[in-house]
């Protein structure tokens, strides 16, 4: 059931609150991008942000200690300027918690991190996840990286002049890149503090903006 549980967990119908928020899109449009900046706009998100917390996640997956998670809670939030940002990852995280809860209730990781962290950033708690549903680090990588792209390419539905069929092959077109990421991921075995970090100034600043923008489609 390992495959099933893979697209489960990356399906945008899966409960952790992903149709929620559009990673930065609603803001950027507000900015003046448009139809035809969609598909560089979900490639560079997953290189300068979707990519370290892929890292994350999977160095979350392969630990059963709490305290070494709450360490990677710390690295998460390091890695997030913006307080707005750093609260979405901790909605996010929370909402997947619950889930997995549910869903997996034998698995005590998730159980006692969840009662342990008061941060739960979302890579790390995607990673914990992961890891209790059985999934190997490739998969989870790869789902990882899938969900960030499919939330951004469902966002753009809604807010822009584009088609589910023009984002579906957008998806399609980034398979090579969410590989070798997920790859990248994997392939890394380092302590906490040596994990990847990257920084995208302008996704930062926007959401500032967007956190007080009134009447706004999406929370991010």
């Amino acid at each position: 059931m390992t495959g099933l549980t893979a697209l489960l967990l990356a399906d945008g119908r899966f409960p952790a609150g992903g149709y929620a928020h559009s990673g930065g899109l609603e803001a950027a449009c507000d900015d003046g991008l448009t139809g035809d900046d969609v598909g560089a706009y979900i490639r560079a998100r997953l290189y300068a942000v979707a990519a370290a917390e892929c890292a994350l996640a999977v160095a979350a997956s392969r630990e059963t200690e709490v305290e070494v998670l709450l360490l990677l809670d710390e690295e998460a939030a390091a890695r997030v300027p913006s307080p707005a940002l750093r609260a979405v990852s901790q909605r996010l995280g929370s909402q997947l918690l619950r889930t997995a809860s549910v869903a997996w209730p034998e698995a005590a990781v998730p159980r006692a991190y969840r009662a342990a962290s008061t941060a739960t950033p979302r890579p790390v708690a995607f990673g914990v996840v992961g890891r209790a549903a059985g999934l190997d680090e490739l998969e989870l990588a790869r789902g990882f990286l899938y969900d960030d792209a499919a939330t951004v390419a469902a966002a753009a539905v809604k807010l822009l002049p584009v088609d589910v069929l023009s984002t579906t092959r957008l998806l399609v077109e980034l398979e090579e890149d969410v590989e070798q990421l997920a790859l990248a991921a994997v392939s890394l075995d380092v302590p906490p503090r040596e994990l990847p970090s990257a920084f995208a100034p302008l996704l930062e600043l926007r959401s500032l903006a967007h956190g007080r923008k009134e009447g706004r489609l999406f929370a991010s």
